[in-house]
């Protein structure tokens, strides 16, 4: 039987299975839908058992499952998991997005953090920090989740590698994110362990990404429908299975993700990195002596899926009529601010808005501007980053829209570049991760993922650059009025302008 490789990728609103074969090429893919529940407090949670289910009908969906002979992992970062030996979730996961601590919540929990934080971990301080979680965790958490023998997971793909293998795991990106990881040693740091009250053998193993976890459990694996016994490999967190899909694992080479949310990255030596830096800095999740510097963003295929919301239109009708748009576009100015901001500048109370509108606009002139909007934050993280300033790559759901793509290179001014199956690039980042441990031989990468290149219009620059400066000053304008904007009773975030952008 022909050897194939099983990427899995469980993200923040749906698990993808991705099925390789030896060369490199991808043979089929199925996805299933996951839910997030939030509300007004700041509250944002999943039930980690709609991963183990959400993975199983993924699986049931692949015509050729039986090819499969490895397994590897990837999925949503800076999560807290608490979950029983076996792997049964004992408590809703908490996602990276929950902001329900207060300011002054927040701001007790940091001084209970060593003075030298932000150079052990890597990172300043920041509510999205897995340790802020655990140390408040009795706004998180039932009374008594932690008591007794349980695991603490951070990964929603390190959920499904202990219930697969029977053993707790987690790559050195994922654990970067949580605060509680030496980023030099690419361990636990004790010290930050008893800031939270936390007993080592309650964390899992930290492993690079091309270890095996372990092998497949039979019990798991009948319920799959896979053979037991199969190698899982590691892998690591949806930040970097995209870095090395994107070619960026190299040092020196900027990349943007467009999902549901986004980022904007790059791979740095370790000691060029120097963190902290005024981005997150989170360790490759292969070579100890790299870092990728990363700026993410909150709303990015987000608020394309509100605008169509709001409209009452599908994404593909609501998109072809946005394309009539270009030719004499809106004026209308979008600022994706849907869900507050995590980058260039920390702000849980910010929000999103249209300025310019007028009477003449429909929903096609919304949807273009939230595009060019996006198009916009990318350049803002990228500009306040300061990341290299070579031809981007972008990648992503997100990257599949040809005006998405045009509108971002017309607002940064230099050619994007966009691989073919860029939607599958945290699978394909993961297939390079552990083909040298499986004996892959890779065909060329360029020929698995060639790429488009689209250049700015040189006549939309003055545009562009105008547009962008009103941009970055209703920026500044909507986080000085967010305050007044509160509404009583919802959750106070302070604001933090330590990213200024």
């Amino acid at each position: 039987m022909e050897r194939g490789l099983l990427a899995v990728d469980a993200g923040s609103s749906a698990l993808k299975a991705v099925l390789f074969d030896a060369s490199g090429m991808v043979v089929e893919a199925a996805s299933h839908p996951l839910r997030t529940i939030s509300d007004a407090t700041g509250r944002s949670e999943q039930d980690a058992e709609d991963w183990w289910r959400a993975l199983g009908a993924a699986v049931s969906a692949l015509d050729q499952r039986q090819r499969i002979t490895a397994l590897v992992l990837t999925g949503s970062m800076q999560n807290l998991i608490v979950a029983a030996p076996d792997g049964r979730p004992l408590a809703p996961a908490i996602l990276y997005s929950d902001r329900r601590l207060a300011s002054f919540e927040t701001a007790a929990v940091y001084k209970k953090l060593p003075p030298d934080y932000a150079l052990r971990c890597g990172n300043h301080p920041d509510p999205a920090h897995t340790i802020v979680k655990l140390i408040a965790r009795d706004r998180h958490l039932p009374t008594g989740t932690l008591a007794g023998d349980v695991r603490l997971l951070f990964g929603a793909k390190d959920a499904l590698a202990l219930r697969l293998t029977g053993r707790a795991a987690i790559d050195p990106t994922t654990a970067s994110t949580t605060g509680l990881m030496d980023i030099h040693s690419r361990r636990w740091d004790t010290a930050l362990l008893d800031c939270a009250d936390l007993a080592p053998r309650m964390l899992p193993d930290i492993l690079p990404a091309d270890a095996v976890v372990g092998t497949l459990l039979p019990a798991p694996a009948a319920e799959l429908g896979l053979a037991p016994g199969l190698p899982v490999y590691n892998g690591a967190g949806d930040a970097a299975a995209a870095t090395w899909g994107a070619l960026a694992d190299r040092p020196g080479t900027a990349y943007a993700y467009i999902g549901t949310t986004g980022w904007v990255a790059a791979t740095l030596p370790l000691a060029d990195a120097a963190p902290p830096r005024d981005i997150y800095t989170l360790a490759d999740p292969v070579h100890a002596d790299r870092a990728i510097v990363i700026s993410p963003f909150l709303t990015a295929g987000a608020a394309l899926d509100w605008v169509c919301d709001i409209a009452g239109a599908d994404h593909d009708t609501l998109l072809e009529r946005a394309t009539e748009e270009d030719a004499s576009p809106p004026e209308a100015l979008f600022l994706p601010y849907l869900s507050g901001e995590r980058g260039p500048f920390e702000d849980g109370a910010v929000r999103g808005g249209f300025l310019g509108l007028d009477r003449s606009q429909r929903s096609s002139a919304l949807a273009y501007a939230a595009m060019e909007g996006i198009a916009f934050a990318i350049r803002h993280n990228l500009d306040t980053a300061g990341l290299p300033p070579s031809p981007l790559t972008i990648i992503g759901g997100g990257a599949r829209h040809a005006l998405q793509r045009q509108l971002l290179a017309d607002s940064l001014a230099r050619p994007v570049m966009v691989p073919s199956g860029s939607r599958e690039m945290t699978a394909f980042g993961l297939l390079r991760m552990v083909a040298g441990p499986l004996g892959l031989a890779l065909a060329d990468h360029r020929r698995l993922a060639p790429a488009e290149t689209v250049p700015p219009r040189p006549e939309r620059a003055e545009r562009g650059e105008r547009r962008y400066r009103t941009y970055l000053g209703l920026s500044r304008f909507a986080r000085d009025i967010a305050p007044a904007l509160r509404p009583a009773g919802r959750f106070d975030q302070e604001h933090d302008h330590r990213r200024t952008g």
